[in-house]
């Protein structure tokens, strides 16, 4: 394994590489994490997980590979906050007081969503990708990325009507 804290390990090319993928990684991560979850954080240890292994410029697509390292991280903290989630569940219908953050937008409803279906949903409305290479960054099918996007809108679309008839 490499040591990314030895000096002049990450040359310039690296540095103006991860320059550039930055704000694009950090917007993505903003959306794909959990409110609790520092957008900054989930980029800086998917680009230190890589650069443990292999070197950023040597990859086809680092842009593609990041993200989808971003989705897997995010996804482990997604499964690991499991038990939490039921737990607070718990409590709310004991006790009332204990609640999730109130968003002033539709963002809340998001959160909702496991953090792959925030990756379709964000890569391919927002972004702009089509579903081909949204396939291609999150390593999976174009058949699987359509079905999730499908139900991932379906589930939002259901979520908010129910937002909207309390």
């Amino acid at each position: 394994m490499r040591d990314v804290s030895e000096p002049g390990l990450i040359g310039d090319a690296e540095e103006r590489l991860i320059a550039d993928l930055y704000g694009p990684l950090r917007r993505f991560a903003g959306v794909v994490g959990s409110f609790e979850m520092d957008p900054d954080d989930l980029v800086q240890e998917a680009i230190v997980r890589v650069l443990r292994t292999k070197r950023l410029a040597d990859l086809e697509n680092p842009s593609a590979y990041l993200r989808r390292v971003v989705v897997n991280l995010a996804s482990s903290a997604w499964r690991s906050r499991g038990r939490e989630r039921q737990a607070l569940a718990r409590l709310s219908r004991t006790d009332q007081a204990v609640t999730e953050p109130v968003y002033p937008s539709d963002v809340g409803d998001l959160l909702h969503l496991k953090p792959q279906a925030r990756a379709v949903l964000f890569l391919h409305d927002v972004e702009g990708f089509d579903f081909s290479e949204v396939a291609a960054m999150l390593s999976t099918s174009e058949g699987a990325v359509r079905m999730l996007a499908s139900r991932s809108r379906r589930r939002l679309r259901r979520l908010l009507a129910e937002e909207a008839t309390r």
